[in-house]
């Protein structure tokens, strides 16, 4: 009898804890925490954020919670991290522009096959997921890696179709006497003599510490209508009709340094730097892109060029407190590079990858969760209105949590915000039908044969592509970093490029 009252007390004593951690945790015991790992940010507080999304999960009958790492633009930490073999990341924002090229890292067996018939994580827990996102997305996340052709991660579904554009602070503009409208915009503005006079008019009426031309190091592509380079290092030039974008028919890669169109470009750049028209921040690789960041907020430019996102001269003009206009260089195109343009993966590392994948359907198909990661807890960060458009509040407009809604998963399963509208996001989807395919739409470039090339090259490309690119290397800077590419390899890099290139339209 001793033995079974005994027993009893110790049962009762164990359901007690079991009970405890149950509810302390929110979760049954064996629950699990995945990380999920977001780029380009604004977060400083995301504790009621997090609780919300875990709430949602416990509401939706799912046995995990999560944690979020929101990490730098160049993804620095995170991508360190997987390369060491981190197991303490399951999901993380991928793409084709950040250091975790998407393609480099699923070759390298870093990222996980989703549809890996030894266990097919995308058909068992992401039917969903797989319905709404477009299938030209898919066919850019599919490659052959370490587990065989398949699909290697989640495409995000934002803006596909990419517009090289310039972004023109037409307020500044006004108070010069000029307005965005009297000049004919395209890729070549930058050459034409009014674009200079405009630069030195803002130049003189600010002094000499306003710089009025914002770039980086993606400008020159922009200005020549040249593809994202899928090496990472902006060593070759692939370029497009901007008129036409699906010409040409076969496009070819040329080693940068060997394109008139490029070399025209440096060159005018190289005047305006020596005119102390751009900032000198900018040719620092280290200083560029918080630079930009002020530069762009506080409207302390009058010309810049960027990448054209659907509706962000209605959202830069609201952020930077001006007239932000942006007239196109080109026609929206649809290319590999910019359907890679964000997207999340699976670490081969995870110990937690069906639950990774879970989360990931939910992310992209689950509004509420959806929403709460990209504006925040309702009441708080932001507020509805009646016709569904959302007002955002001073946390969320102060950066206490405010991150980037394109790196988010789905932008298409979000409220509008206000000033967009509550037609926003059909209006959004019909710019991204728009978009016209390049012709090497779906082409992946396998570096495995040029891999001790491009070891030998990145690290080249670093020390001197900042500062060419924004013209504050001089002739024999140039001529310097042109040897040592070359001697490391470059020309092999192209060459197989093309090589693949040909190989894939012969496929068609």
């Amino acid at each position: 009898m001793k033995m079974l009252k005994k027993s009893l007390a110790v049962t009762l004593c164990l359901t007690m804890v079991l009970s405890m951690f149950t509810v302390l945790s929110g979760f049954s015991l064996f629950g699990k925490t995945i990380t999920v790992a977001f780029c380009g940010s604004a977060v400083n507080d995301d504790r009621a954020v997090i609780n919300a999304v875990n709430d949602r999960l416990k509401e939706l009958g799912y046995n995990f919670k999560i944690k979020a790492v929101w990490d730098d633009w160049q993804m620095a930490a995170t991508t360190q991290r997987l390369t060491t073999g981190d197991r303490n990341y399951d999901l993380v924002f991928t793409c084709s522009w950040t250091a975790d090229v998407f393609t480099r890292f699923s070759m390298d067996g870093i990222f996980r096959r989703l549809d890996d018939p030894a266990d097919d994580l995308l058909a068992q827990y992401g039917a969903e997921v797989k319905a709404a996102v477009p299938a030209n997305l898919w066919d850019a996340f599919t490659l052959s890696g370490p587990a065989g052709t398949g699909i290697y991660g989640i495409p995000g579904y934002k803006d596909f179709a990419q517009m090289y554009s310039w972004d023109v602070n037409n307020t500044m503009m006004n108070e010069l006497g000029m307005d965005v409208s009297d000049y004919e915009w395209n890729n070549a503005s930058f050459l034409e003599p009014w674009f200079e006079e405009a630069l030195a008019a803002a130049k003189a009426a600010k002094g000499d510490t306003f710089y009025p031309l914002s770039i980086e190091n993606t400008s020159v592509p922009q200005y020549i209508n040249s593809e994202l380079d899928p090496t990472n290092m902006g060593l070759m030039t692939i370029k497009f009709d901007p008129t036409n974008p699906a010409l040409p028919e076969k496009q070819q890669a040329v080693f940068c340094f060997d394109d008139p169109d490029w070399q025209a470009a440096v060159a005018k750049l190289q005047e305006f730097n020596a005119k102390g028209y751009i900032d000198p921040r900018l040719s620092i690789q280290l200083e560029q892109a918080d630079a930009l960041t002020d530069i762009r907020n506080n409207a302390k430019y009058l010309i810049g060029s960027q990448t054209y996102a659907f509706g962000y001269d209605k959202q830069a003009s609201a952020t930077r407190g001006i007239d932000s206009q942006w007239p196109p260089m080109s026609s929206a195109i649809v290319s590999t590079g910019s359907a890679q343009g964000a997207g999340f993966a699976i670490s081969t590392y995870s110990r937690n990858p069906k639950e990774a994948m879970q989360f990931a359907n939910l992310l992209y198909t689950d509004s509420a969760i959806a929403t709460l990661l990209a504006y925040g807890v309702e009441g708080t960060h932001y507020e509805k209105n009646d016709d569904g458009t959302i007002n955002t509040l001073a946390p969320y407009n102060d950066g206490e949590f405010r991150p980037w809604t394109n790196g988010v998963g789905n932008i298409f399963i979000l409220p509008p915000m206000k000033d967009n509208g509550p037609a926003y996001y059909e209006e959004y989807k019909a710019y991204n039908d728009a978009g016209v395919n390049v012709s090497a739409i779906g082409f992946i470039f396998d570096q495995t044969a040029v891999a001790d090339e491009i070891a030998a090259l990145t690290p080249i490309s670093t020390e001197y592509m900042t500062t060419i690119l924004t013209g504050a290397a001089d002739d024999a800077l140039i001529a310097t970093a042109r040897e040592r590419l070359e001697a490391a390899g470059i020309m092999k890099v192209v060459e197989e490029f093309n090589s693949q290139l040909d190989a894939f339209y012969a496929a068609q």
